[in-house]
Formats: structure tokens, sequence, C-alpha cells
């Protein structure tokens, strides 16, 4: 749900319901989260007390790592036997978050910091960070170097714990310009980065985005075969 009248033109004209084409099919998990962050986001427009109060739990836990702050344990935990793939299907897990833990508790976390004080939703689908950081540095002549140098930072990432890192500097600037974000697609992004090939596959993607280049119908999640996991149905806010 979202205060902005989806009628508006983005971008040289793209109407915002538009924005929906660039969604592409989610993974379970990322649905899942989709639909958690629909439902607190509502709650906050709404202006309910306890999603203010779970908004800053989730806050304080950005830079902690999943399972290390017990207050946020129901709003960041995900079952890994249900959503992790390949050989961790069986429910067998080890001592590590898995990918699929990791990316639920960054993007709760995260979206807790986007929404702060902000009068409009800030999870929207169809904003990728490609796209959210396009509208947020500006091309030709507005471009703005230091926010490109941050973003470029953000996607030469090489560990999940430095891509992490650069995620919660990148939606502080998101946050200040009031620039929305697609959590359920930076959860599958998430996924995907942590696999073998993963990172090369999420830049590119990013960069898609970036120049506005829809998905492939194929385009689900990928790298870490995600798309066994994929849902088509999509959440509008």
């Amino acid at each position: 749900m979202s205060t902005t009248d989806t009628t508006q033109s983005t971008d040289g004209g793209e109407a915002e319901n538009d924005r929906q084409k660039y969604r592409p099919r989610l993974s379970k998990l990322a649905h899942s989260l989709d639909q958690r962050i629909v439902g607190i986001q509502k709650k906050i427009l709404q202006e309910h007390s306890d999603a203010r109060a779970n908004l800053a739990k989730l806050r304080h836990a950005a830079a902690s790592a999943p399972g290390e702050v017990p207050s946020v344990w129901d709003l960041t935990a995900v079952d890994p036997a249900k959503y992790a793939n390949g050989t961790e299907r069986s429910g067998r897990v080890g001592d590590q978050p898995t990918p699929e833990e990791l990316a639920a508790h960054t993007v709760m976390t995260l979206y807790a910091v986007h929404q702060q004080s902000r009068q409009q939703g800030m999870h929207r689908p169809g904003w990728g960070l490609g796209y959210a950081a396009r509208e947020l540095i500006g091309t030709g002549d507005e471009e703005q170097a230091s926010k490109r140098a941050r973003f470029d930072a953000l996607v030469t990432s090489s560990t999940t714990a430095e891509l992490r890192r650069h995620l919660r500097t990148f939606i502080s600037l998101l946050r200040t310009e009031e620039i929305p974000l697609d959590y359920a697609m930076l959860a599958d992004d998430l996924i995907s980065f942590q696999y073998p090939g993963g990172p090369k596959e999420v830049r590119l993607r990013w960069s898609r985005q970036y120049y506005r280049i829809p998905p492939q119908d194929d385009g689900a999640p990928s790298s870490s075969d995600i798309s066994d996991n994929t849902h088509n149905g999509e959440q509008a806010l």
C-alpha cells in the first residue's frame, strides 16, 4: 500500500503502474517476505503503534547477523527447510545462517531503516535496486558523482558482509530522497548473490534495471536454482 498516486508519471512519462513489468517472478521466500512487509507497511501508514515499535526493533538489528537479536526473531525468522535450496532442502542446516535466513533478516531490517518517519510506503513493486539507484543518481549532466560512487562500491561488493554494509548506507540515501525500493526483489538478489556465479548475475540484473530493460519471461531469480521455488503471483502494494 502506498499513499502515492499510482497514475503519476516518472522517468519521462512512464506511469507508476507500468513498473509492474519490471518485477520478475518471485521465489517463494521473496513472495512471503513481500506479504510480510506489505502487512507492516499498511499498519505503519495507518499509524499503528505496534507497527512503529516493530520497525524500531528491526532498525536496531540492521547491523546484526540473523539470530543475534532475539527481539526481532518473530519478524525475521524463516523456516530453512521450507525455503532453502539445493542440499539444504532436506532440512539439515548448519551453524551459519542459510542464504534465505540472511536475505530475510537483511531485507526486513533495511526496510525498517528506509520506512522510518516516511509518510509514503517505501516498499513498492518493480522498483529494483538498479532502478532506484538511477532515480537517486540522475543521468547525464545531472548525474551526482558522489552517489554514483556509493552505488558502484555496492555493486562491486565481493562478499555478502561487504554488500550488506554498502546496502545500509545506500538505503539511507534512498530514504533521504524518499525513493522506494522493491524489497522482495532485493531478497531474491541477496539469495542469488550467495551462490556460485551469483554476484556476476546480480550485477547484470541491476545494470538492466538501471537502464530500464524489463526482465525476460524466464528471468526469475536464478543462479541458486531458486527458479524452482518461484511464485508466479505478484503482490501490488
